[in-house]
């Protein structure tokens, strides 16, 4: 029997809509709730940072003792940093204490962090065969693989892992915020790709909406036009699709805008990472249980002006970069603290490779390989792994890694989610000493693998929104689809 297009928006017209009437918990949240309780530490959540560009690890962690860092020894004659060092009398308040490492001095409340055990910083981490690509390089983090592997057939590496945890759920019953894009509008690599799922990107709470934020008109339209097609009743496989997406949808746009009703706790610096943390503060902090955050901060591409007016500390780009890296960090980490969340969420950093050992001619530094990288939280076991970067020692003027960036990726797995690693990366030997997982990999240390402390969350409170901004517009213009037209 055909059904006219007006009654079908008139019978949505009498009736609640989902959030009100449903008496049960949906498919997709109860689903989705069920996969990742079967993790070992089901409440954690992973932050992951990109700091976009390739930053200079040498001059964030800073081997203030290392007498080729200082120009004391030369390599070909040539002093190596003669104006990017920062020497030890600048460094005062930010030594991490081995006798070896300094931060940045813009990263003095990073060092607060690391001073309390909340910090663990790994050194050397890299792949062999580095490309000094950004694009390609970027890929081989984000998708967790190395060089030579058919890019464009990979999924991300959490989108792996996510597939591996929800296997067997159909798409459309997979909580759509089970991973989250903050801060940019564009869904990183990493998330992307599982199961016919695109998680969402919020660039910020003011444009997470139905149609532009200034279209009232148009977003009650479409809000409308959801609340129609739900409140409709038929065995139609079309109509239950539309049921679904406009599920989704609706609570995608009023579960986020609950969450910016959540207080500042702490001020955030302006710019991407601190927009996208503060997203994640307030995601997080109104009970929802979004498992992965992505946030990124660009501009680490430094190969001139990384100081100015020769000042390492103060003047130029790093030094600016790392201010708002700290700024931002510090304010998560304390409304993590004072909410009670700090145990159960961990960032991770990441950059697509180093840069080199000697500065160049413009005051900057070119690609490099070898970097480190940040774990922060109230569950990290604080301190510095993977051993001292070798600066003598240098491929073709690059650090080398000693650490597979892979091996980081799969402790986290393995003792913060409490999952198996080898499903996502496979059981090949990656010619790395501390990634072989067919003699049994030997993980860092960086992790206290201790169950977390329990954290007040409300399963209600997920939010969905897999087809977040086009699933309004799109159900409403498939009714005409849908549906015989007898108006």
């Amino acid at each position: 029997m055909s059904i006219s297009r007006r009654s079908f928006l008139k019978a949505g017209l009498s009736s609640m809509t989902y959030f009100s009437t449903a008496a049960t918990v949906p498919m997709w949240i109860a689903q989705t709730a069920k996969a990742f309780t079967g993790l070992g530490h089901p409440d954690r959540v992973l932050v992951i940072i990109q700091q976009a560009g390739g930053n200079d690890g040498l001059n964030t962690v800073i081997p203030y003792t290392d007498p080729i860092y200082t120009g004391s020894v030369l390599i070909g004659g040539q002093e190596q940093r003669p104006n990017l060092k920062i020497l030890e009398p600048n460094l005062g308040l930010t030594l991490l204490g081995d006798g070896l490492n300094a931060f940045h001095p813009k990263l003095i409340r990073l060092k607060d962090w690391y001073t309390n055990g909340n910090v663990s910083v790994i050194q050397n981490v890299g792949y062999p065969n580095p490309n000094l690509s950004h694009f390609v390089a970027t890929d081989l983090w984000e998708y967790g693989t190395s060089p030579g592997a058919q890019l464009s057939t990979l999924q991300g590496w959490i989108s792996r892992f996510f597939d591996n945890q929800c296997a067997g759920i159909p798409p459309e019953n997979i909580d759509p915020l089970t991973m989250l894009g903050a801060g940019k509008d564009i869904v990183p690599l990493t998330l992307n790709g599982s199961l016919g799922y695109t998680p969402p990107a919020v660039l910020n709470f003011t444009s997470y909406k139905f149609d532009a934020p200034a279209n009232a008109s148009l977003n009650a339209h479409h809000k409308q036009g959801l609340a129609d097609v739900n409140a409709f009743t038929t065995a139609d496989p079309t109509i239950d699709f539309l049921q679904r997406s406009a599920n989704i949808a609706q609570a995608s746009v009023d579960d986020v805008a609950t969450a910016n009703l959540q207080p500042t706790l702490n001020p955030y610096p302006t710019g991407t990472l601190g927009t996208g943390l503060d997203i994640v503060s307030k995601i997080i902090r109104a009970g929802f249980t979004t498992k992965i955050f992505y946030v990124s901060q660009g501009g680490y591409d430094t190969h001139a002006n990384q100081l100015a007016g020769g000042d390492p500390i103060n003047g130029g780009d790093h030094p600016q970069l790392l201010n708002e890296f700290d700024l931002a960090v510090d304010a998560f980490l304390k409304d993590m603290e004072q909410s009670g969340y700090l145990d159960n969420v961990m960032i991770m950093t990441f950059s697509e490779f180093g840069r080199r050992v000697k500065e160049n001619g413009s005051f900057g530094t070119d690609h490099g390989a070898g970097n480190s990288l940040f774990l922060m939280g109230g569950n990290v076991n604080g301190g510095v792994y993977g051993g001292q970067p070798d600066l003598a020692d240098q491929l073709n003027g690059n650090l080398r890694h000693t650490i597979d960036f892979r091996a980081v990726y799969s402790t986290i797995i393995q003792d913060w989610f409490g999952a198996d690693p080898e499903p996502i990366f496979g059981s090949a030997d990656f010619n790395d000493p501390i990634f072989n997982i067919q003699g049994g990999m030997a993980l860092l240390p960086v992790i206290n693998n201790a169950l977390p402390i329990p954290v007040a969350s409300t399963i209600g409170n997920l939010v969905g929104a897999a087809l977040t901004l086009a699933a309004g517009a799109y159900a409403v213009r498939r009714i005409d689809r849908a549906f015989t037209a007898q108006d």
